[in-house]
């Protein structure tokens, strides 16, 4: 929870300037408390000043029933503050409640100075809700759960009069949740948006699993300020797709370090396990903008990450979360004698069959209310209402077995082995199952469906060549007329190694194929067949702008950079390393991917170094059992700021139980004349041995986006491979050129 106090009026706010007139406090939580001083809208800390939070019955009563004091001074990412914590289960706070489902008390927050002066806030009315029962009159978990099916308001309303009179009282529970993301790291980096599962650890705080998000509170950091106005937008993953479900108010005039605050009315209706989107846009016309963002680093989770356009479904890996603060309201929902047994979407989705057909259950449910208000107000005979109230309680458990349980994804399961699921199917939301092998009037078109969509992503795929008659070799490498066969395969030769020096060897390897463009490219990856026996480096330039290549330099070296002396372009080279021998203790190979690339906010190139290993057995050599190497990206990335659009993968062969791995997140390369989209690979080879071995290079594949600038490839290829990723860094560009010594 995180209070801002204005030290010229004392009044009390949240962050976004949202007065702070009420709290709602659950009572046994724990609850991490910052106060944040303001003085002419600038957080300070001044000295010898400590602020405290007082929770009290009345205004005139001195006696606390909470506090929060000791709070520590902090000069954290968000600015300088008090922290602390505020535990809502003191013994003054059971006293004063007592038996009460909730209380209603008066809070303050009050600065205490060196001298002892002492100045008080504006007050807040703090509710605390009874959440914590008695152990000895607590219902099984398993009937909790089963109560919730029974006492939604459209339920409690048919209640018999003789529930209410013998002392049991159904109240809407709603209350409000402020959540924050936790500390920021030292870094800030330029987000246009950011996807996440509601309710994953990124957002510490109570949260049910049904809310209404009313505003998320954001510190953004740029160098000119953003003078138009910008909203968020909230996606959700629906039935395969990112639909809108939420657009906040407007926020105008952003400066650096300012507090954006994007309030939701009424609200975004939002579960735990939604997975969503949040994305800030620019004017009317809802432009994606990117930010810089503080941001918390989390450990890397599939579906979380940076996202800057979603007109698909994304697919990213982010280890980097902003820095937000979440509020959110409680859906109405029903509270018996404290407890809150369920929320109106939740007995809502039970259907009108179910709650008309729990006549019976309704009866045991009676008998269960009165004996749990026997058991709450009959102190002196606690025992024996313990005992009717657990008798009343397996009786409801009883009668509720029969009934349909509906699950958390709202499916429910039928006697007789049906299936009832929430969303509506063709068979009109009742799953029906066959006989193995039962032929359907469907089957055939089925197939036919199945067959189209290969024959699409074929159409979708063209050829890459090798020009024989260009290929060049320097150094201890060699064409071979074994097993060669022009344009399509070729092999090199690799001399044997001498006394007291290996043998290098190079080949520059052109590659062609049909273009397809004028000024702009559909390319969207490539695959090429590699192969070798000795230690070996693949590099190859991908997109547009001039490679200067080199000869003659050791494994270490780069083989291919950008030409011209380095000028700008949107093309990229990338070089795979393998030159370490079988790593006995960890079963596998390690492998360096070398990414080199330019976007403008950095203003030079830059290399990102990638750090792989294959966990294969000894009998799958490398890179011997090396099959392909395939390059594949989502979609057009910015020459602005650097985003992870594409990503390389490794096929292999032999006996390993997997073959496809992914060995680096890349930029990827734009569409502007990016020709076939790979124009040059250049094989490195290193042989220690005192006999020849040989490296292979083979025809390849161009792939091409289909409708919407959709690679499907890319997509089935991230979700089959295997992360063979350990670390990645990135620097600046310095050209090594270390030549080969001759002995």
């Amino acid at each position: 929870m995180q209070l801002l106090i204005d030290l010229a009026t004392m009044a009390v706010m949240f962050p976004g300037g949202i007065p702070a007139t009420d709290l709602s406090l659950v009572r046994g939580d724990k609850i991490p408390l910052r106060v944040t001083l303001l003085d002419e809208g600038a957080p300070v800390t001044p000295s010898g000043v400590r602020p405290a939070l007082a929770v009290k019955t009345a205004l005139g009563d001195e006696t606390l029933v909470l506090a929060a004091t000791n709070l520590e001074p902090v000069d954290d990412a968000l600015g300088p503050a008090y922290v602390g914590s505020l535990s809502v289960n003191t013994t003054q706070l059971i006293e004063a409640m007592g038996s009460a489902a909730s209380i209603d008390l008066i809070g303050e927050v009050v600065l205490i100075a060196g001298d002892g002066s002492q100045r008080t806030s504006s007050l807040i009315r703090v509710t605390v809700r009874q959440d914590i029962m008695p152990a000895d009159v607590i219902p099984p978990e398993d009937v909790l759960a089963d109560w919730s099916a029974l006492v939604a308001d459209a339920l409690a309303a048919q209640l018999p009069d003789a529930l209410k009179e013998a002392g049991v009282e159904l109240e809407a529970a709603t209350g409000q949740s402020t959540l924050s993301s936790g500390d920021a790291a030292d870094t800030w980096t330029i987000v246009g948006g950011y996807a996440f599962t509601w309710g994953d650890e990124i957002l510490a705080g109570h949260l049910p699993d049904s809310c209404r998000l009313k505003s998320i509170s954001t510190v953004y950091f740029f160098e000119t300020p953003a003078a138009n106005q910008y909203c968020l937008r909230v996606w959700r993953l629906t039935d395969g797709a990112y639909s809108l479900i939420g657009t906040s108010a407007y926020v105008s005039n952003l400066s650096s370090g300012q507090t954006a605050t994007w309030v939701f009315t009424p609200g975004v209706t939002l579960q735990r396990g939604d997975k969503i989107i949040i994305q800030v846009c620019e004017g009317t016309e809802m432009t994606p903008y990117a930010l810089g963002m503080h941001a918390v680093l989390t450990p890397s989770v599939p579906g979380r990450g940076l996202i800057t356009e979603v007109s698909n479904p994304p697919a990213v890996n982010g280890t980097m979360a902003p820095l937000m603060t979440v509020v959110v309201d409680y859906d109405d929902g029903i509270t018996l004698g404290g407890i809150e047994l369920a929320t109106a979407r939740q007995l809502d989705s039970l259907g009108r069959d179910v709650r008309q057909s729990s006549a019976t259950a309704e009866a045991a449910a009676r008998t269960a209310g009165q004996s749990a208000a026997a058991a709450s107000t009959a102190a002196s005979d606690a025992a024996t209402s313990a005992t009717s109230a657990a008798n009343s309680a397996t009786a409801a458990a009883n009668a509720l077995a029969a009934m349909p349980q509906v699950d958390a994804s709202g499916n429910m399961t039928l006697a007789g082995g049906l299936t009832a699921a929430g969303a509506i199917n063709a068979n009109g939301g009742v799953n029906i199952p066959l006989a193995v092998g039962a032929p359907t009037d469907t089957g055939a078109v089925n197939r036919f469906y199945t067959l189209g969509l290969a024959g699409a992503v074929s159409a979708l795929v063209q050829p890459i060549y090798l020009n024989s008659s260009s290929i060049t070799v320097a150094g201890s490498i060699s064409k071979s007329s074994n097993g060669t066969l022009a344009g399509l395969t070729q092999r090199f030769s690799v001399g044997a190694a001498s006394a007291g020096s290996n043998a290098y060897g190079s080949a520059v390897i052109p590659l062609i194929g049909p273009n397809g463009q004028f000024n702009y490219s559909s390319v969207c990856g490539f695959s090429l067949a590699v192969n070798a026996t000795a230690f070996a480096k693949f590099t190859f330039g991908i997109g547009r702008g001039s490679k200067t290549n080199r000869t003659g330099l050791t494994m270490d070296s780069y083989s291919m950079i950008p030409g011209n002396e380095l000028a700008v372009n949107h093309g990229e080279i990338i070089d795979v390393t393998i030159n370490t021998p079988y790593d006995t203790v960890r079963k596998g190979y390690e492998i360096r991917v070398r990414e080199i690339f330019y976007v403008s906010s950095v203003g030079h190139w830059q290399v990102k170094t990638t750090t792989v290993f294959l966990p294969v057995g000894h009998n799958e050599l490398m890179p011997n059992g090396l099959n392909r190497l395939i390059y594949m990206q989502s979609g057009l990335p910015s020459t602005a700021v650097r985003e992870e659009k594409a990503a390389l993968y490794m096929e292999l062969g032999g006996g390993s139980t997997n073959t496809l791995f992914k060995i680096a997140s890349l930029r990827g390369f734009i569409a502007f004349e990016a020709g076939t989209g790979v124009s040059t690979l250049i094989i490195d080879a290193r042989n220690e041995k005192t006999y020849a071995l040989s490296a292979d290079a083979g025809t390849g594949t161009r792939h091409l986006y289909s409708n919407g600038l959709t690679n499907p490839t890319y997509h089935a290829l991230e979700a089959m491979a295997v992360n063979a990723i350990e670390t990645e860094e990135t620097a600046a560009f310095e050209d090594i050129n270390v030549p080969i010594e001759e002995s």
